[in-house]
């Protein structure tokens, strides 16, 4: 394989406007079509011949304004009325809060009209003169009140841009580290990272239609299972491509499983009611429009898995057809939702596209991006090749902010975002992701948390006080979420000095050790990746996966076929085309072990170092099975004999 070369963030220039052009379109349209509803509707309060009419109008222009109509008539119609139209107002933001959490764009909109027609039902004789001018008021109110909110926090925004000026442009990746023979180094998992590793191993190698260890809270938002699938499966690719290449057995069989599992309907069966509420029609196909949060994600998983394994079963007709609890079936592979994919990105102004209907998530999309890119290595399309350009032009216009920060999502009918989301920690999980498809602005986003977070001193790095943040994949409050994002992402970008530090505090966790899995107690399956992704990362880890073919003797040397999990734990498993090379442990109880080797040269004889016999002879197959004394950790060497 080619080294991927040292790379350095260009000068530091996030966009100079707060909108891209796409936003500020959306959002004029949106202020226009809220003056035309306002005007209507206090046009209809005063001009209408009955209060009922006149009390609608109102409840048109403002959100449960139609209540305020009728404030006069006693004490207790005052209090009784002025109560409707907070509740209403209430509602609304829930409505909102609805639409952002789960793509319900019908719940504010029923929430708004459904209080202006329960105002125009009352229809009381008494009523407050003066009812237009506190709506009117309250709508400039909260227009001032959104303006000035944008403004100071643009200010802030600029003055942090100006403040990473100096500090941003200086950090240069380093290259991938090689052998003599040029291929990528492989280094050995520590005791620690293989107990780490098998919180995941765990959860993946169950039976498919089991899902002992996972969340269920929602399936809508990042803790929902589709996500700890995923993220199963991506940390299991890239331990199998780092640390791991000769490792066959059930390493891979866990991705498998993960992969299938996907395919379960409890997993997939949201979208209908999403797609039924959010883009108003009935499409119970989780991979057709939209949701990239499924699709997008999933196509990631399988191309890490091709790449790491070799194994392009999921490209075959059919491979990846879903089917539902009533025996519908939606046929579909990894070329088809490759396909889709792109269709998606080439109908979408954004290029990038919707997760929850009418939601652009850009880490969503990125997952979608390396999919596209990994079918295009693998399977020798172009589909990524075609959209690239456009994808990172629009990626840079609308959802990158002017302090550098990524924009976590952005509305595309109304080009909203929600403010508050945006973080260092948030920013190095989309660089771990980016920096295998742009790497500068991944490495932007590193230094950005790089100099922020951390504190220069006399013995290299130490990491600032955290506070507890949400850990996405349970909605807890901690700081292994943040740990971890910061530490994979420090690991991708070579940055050693951060890892080091950032392992020290991990280390001051509090952590469970359960028949030999160590795991952290209260933190989600993201965290629990994420720290995996640190552990078992190098330079350049992810970024080689997705745009380099593994070397020659990785794919056609020598492989550990099969073994007892969790009895023997590989720790490093690497062939040079002739000879295997590995170090096991045992996860249970030490004793002798058999494993199973394959991809030897049939009918040849081997040299055995650190089994049991010393020689042995391959079968017609090139198979091989060999016993092992496990006691402890054990280096491997099966090499020809002649």
């Amino acid at each position: 394989m080619s080294a991927v070369a040292p790379s350095r963030a260009p000068d530091f220039a996030p966009p100079q406007h707060a909108f891209g052009p796409l936003t500020r379109s959306r959002l004029r349209r949106l202020g226009l079509i809220y003056l035309v509803v306002f005007t209507l509707g206090i046009g209809l309060a005063l001009v209408a011949a009955t209060p009922g009419t006149q009390a609608f109008g109102l409840g048109l222009a403002f959100p449960g304004g139609g209540f305020i109509h009728y404030l006069a008539g006693g004490a207790g119609s005052v209090a009784l009325h002025l109560a409707c139209a907070v509740l209403t107002l209430i509602l609304f933001v829930f409505g909102l809060a609805l639409w952002f959490g789960a793509g319900n764009q019908a719940a504010p909109f029923i929430v708004w009209i459904g209080g202006a027609h329960a105002a125009a039902a009352m229809g009381h004789a008494h009523t407050f003169a003066g009812s237009w001018l506190v709506v009117s008021a309250l709508a400039a109110a909260t227009a001032a009140g959104a303006r000035f909110g944008h403004r100071r926090l643009l200010a802030g925004k600029l003055a942090r841009r100006e403040q990473r000026r100096a500090s941003i442009g200086t950090w240069v990746a380093p290259a991938t580290a090689l052998d003599t023979a040029g291929r990528p180094v492989v280094e050995e998992l520590a005791p620690d990272d293989l107990a780490a590793l098998r919180y995941a191993l765990d959860r993946a190698l169950q039976p498919v239609d089991q899902f002992n260890g996972f969340d269920f809270i929602d399936q809508f938002q990042p803790s929902a299972v589709r996500y700890q699938i995923n993220n199963l499966g991506y940390v299991l690719s890239l331990a199998n491509a780092i640390r791991l290449p000769a490792m066959r057995g059930y390493l891979v069989d866990a991705q498998r499983r993960l992969i299938e599992k996907k395919k379960q309907h409890r997993v997939w069966k949201y979208w209908a009611l999403e797609s039924l509420w959010g883009n108003f029609r009935h499409e119970p196909n989780p991979m057709a429009r939209d949701n990239v949060m499924y699709s997008g994600w999933y196509a990631a998983q399988i191309g890490l898995f091709e790449a790491a394994t070799g194994d392009l079963s999921c490209a075959e007709p059919g491979a990846l057809t879903l089917r539902a609890a009533n025996g519908t079936e939606y046929v579909n592979d990894f070329h088809t939702l490759a396909a889709t994919l792109a269709e998606n990105e080439r109908m979408s102004e954004f290029c990038l596209f919707p997760c929850e209907p009418n939601w652009i998530y850009p880490l969503c999309n990125n997952q979608a991006a390396l999919g596209l890119r990994l079918h295009d290595r693998l399977h020798g399309t172009h589909y990524w090749n075609d959209v690239a350009a456009q994808y990172r032009r629009r990626l840079e216009q609308e959802f990158i902010d002017v302090d550098g920060h990524l924009v976590p999502l952005r509305s595309t009918r109304t080009g909203l975002t929600i403010p508050g989301l945006q973080s260092s920690s948030e920013d190095a999980i989309a660089a771990f992701w980016m920096h295998p498809l742009f790497p500068d602005i991944a490495t932007r986003w590193w230094e950005i948390a790089r100099s922020e977070l951390f504190r220069v001193t006399g013995d290299g790095l130490e990491l600032l006080p955290l506070k507890p943040w949400l850990d996405a994949g349970n909605y807890r409050f901690n700081t292994a979420y943040a740990l971890g994002a910061l530490g994979m992402a420090a690991r991708e970008l070579g940055d050693e000095d951060a890892v080091r530090a950032i392992r020290g505090t991990i280390d001051e966790l509090a952590t469970a050790r359960h028949g030999g899995v160590l795991s952290y107690p209260g933190c989600s399956t993201w965290s629990h990746t994420f720290m995996l992704n640190m552990r078992i990362g190098r330079a350049n880890g992810l970024s080689d996966l997705v745009n380099e073919e593994r070397p020659a003797p990785w794919r056609n040397g020598p492989t550990i076929e099969e073994a007892a999990y969790p009895e023997v734990l590989p720790a490093r498993a690497v062939s040079d085309g002739a000879a295997l090379a590995a170090v096991l442990y045992p996860g249970t109880a030490g004793g002798r072990r058999e494993i199973v080797l394959g991809g030897l040269r049939p009918g040849t004889g081997y040299r055995c170092e650190g089994c049991v016999e010393e020689h042995a002879t391959a079968d017609a197959e090139g198979r091989l099975r060999v016993a092992i004394e496990l006691d402890g950790r054990r280096e491997l060497r099966i090499s020809p004999r002649d």
